[in-house]
């Protein structure tokens, strides 16, 4: 007789590959997730941090230059209305700064002020040297078209440089050259720097101004 066949199991459902991620490797996705969120956030603090430090710069360049226009000028009354020479204007209208009691440097700290870099300190316009002040009629060249001081990092004390009376296109490029923009340095379209006018306007200009 034959004997009976032995009974055929069922086949097994085939089993699907699944993917399995031990501790280490879940540490490593973590890591990689928290890169990609603190990343960003941490250079847009960055961003933040530097962009409130250069306002704070610009607004102590402002300050610095109203109070050395009000020396310059102070000075001029001494002297016939004429603002002192360009090889000791710092010299001249160091006696004349306004009290700054409580801030480091006392009166010195007027000369210089932060930026992105070194020390700013200001040049003065040898075309400013003897300029009259006061003087209503007759003037060649107008106290709003005279540049009186720009920045610029690591000047000497007394520097000066002959800057050309602003009011056209070619003298605003030949001042362009001149000037450092020493604020938001790293943003080349938004650089900014801080000039002082012999009419006392202090200019906050970026070099997208003078381009456009």
């Amino acid at each position: 007789m034959n004997e009976p066949e032995a009974p055929v199991s069922p086949a097994r459902p085939e089993r699907k590959a699944t993917l399995r991620i031990g501790q280490h490797g879940l540490n490593v996705i973590l890591v990689i997730v928290i890169m990609c969120i603190a990343v960003p956030l941490l250079f847009l603090g960055y961003r933040v941090a530097l962009n409130f430090k250069a306002k704070r710069d610009i607004t102590i360049a402002e300050s610095n230059l109203h109070g050395l226009f009000q020396a310059l000028y102070q000075y001029s009354l001494d002297w016939d209305g004429k603002l002192p020479p360009a090889d000791a204007w710092t010299d001249d209208a160091a006696g004349f700064l306004p009290s700054a009691s409580g801030i480091a440097g006392g009166k010195e700290s007027y000369l210089k002020g932060p930026g992105d870099g070194e020390t700013i300190r200001y040049e003065y316009n040898d075309l400013a040297a003897g300029f009259d002040m006061l003087e209503d009629r007759n003037r060649k060249v107008e106290p709003g078209d005279l540049v009186l001081l720009i920045e610029h990092p690591g000047a000497d004390k007394n520097s000066h440089i002959p800057i050309p009376r602003q009011g056209n296109a070619q003298a605003e490029s030949a001042l362009y050259k001149l000037l450092a923009f020493p604020h938001y340095a790293d943003d080349p379209d938004n650089a900014t720097t801080v000039i002082l006018f012999a009419n006392g306007r202090v200019s906050v200009r970026t070099r997208k101004d003078f381009r456009q």
